[in-house]
């Protein structure tokens, strides 16, 4: 069985075309910040980050870094749809420290993949990925609308098979 799955995911799921899924995705708060903690490992200027996710597509992160003494809190406002231009980005305004946000991009305290342009946060998915199989899969993802309730980010995706 797993032979099958394998070679269903190596040819992009081709053998299903026409495949079309719609589904409803809520990832918890904790979840979250297990694949935050994931994805900043290893990063010499991020000591801490937590995410706190409000109601009406609001989330608040909290970081502590070695270049500045204090916590660092910063709220955000999450779009609801992701940009398919090139790579899936998810994107979110900053509502305060945008002045840090801009010296953390100058420093080149962030992450790769996560950038700041004026007042807005964009994270590109795809740089995130670690296996050739899972940006396979994120390639078959056609649109993304995302929602947030208390302590709760709703993914609502639609995948499709050519």
């Amino acid at each position: 069985m797993d032979a099958i799955f394998q070679r269903l995911i190596d040819n992009n799921l081709s053998d299903l075309a026409g495949l079309t899924v719609d589904a409803s995705i809520p990832v918890p708060e904790y979840l979250v910040n297990e694949i935050l903690e994931a994805a900043l490992w290893g990063n010499k200027n991020i000591r801490e980050c937590r995410i706190s996710i409000g109601a009406q597509n609001s989330a608040s992160v909290n970081i502590r870094t070695p270049l500045w003494l204090w916590p660092i809190n910063i709220r955000l406002k999450l779009e609801r749809s992701m940009d398919f231009l090139s790579s899936p980005k998810l994107s979110a305004e900053l509502e305060n420290h945008v002045f840090l946000g801009k010296l953390g991009t100058l420093f080149k305290m962030l992450p790769d993949g996560i950038n700041i342009e004026n007042n807005r946060v964009i994270i590109d998915v795809q740089s995130f990925l670690e296996t050739p199989e899972q940006r396979r899969l994120l390639e078959l993802l056609k649109s993304a609308e995302i929602s947030t309730e208390q302590a709760k980010v709703v993914v609502d995706i639609k995948i499709k098979v050519e």
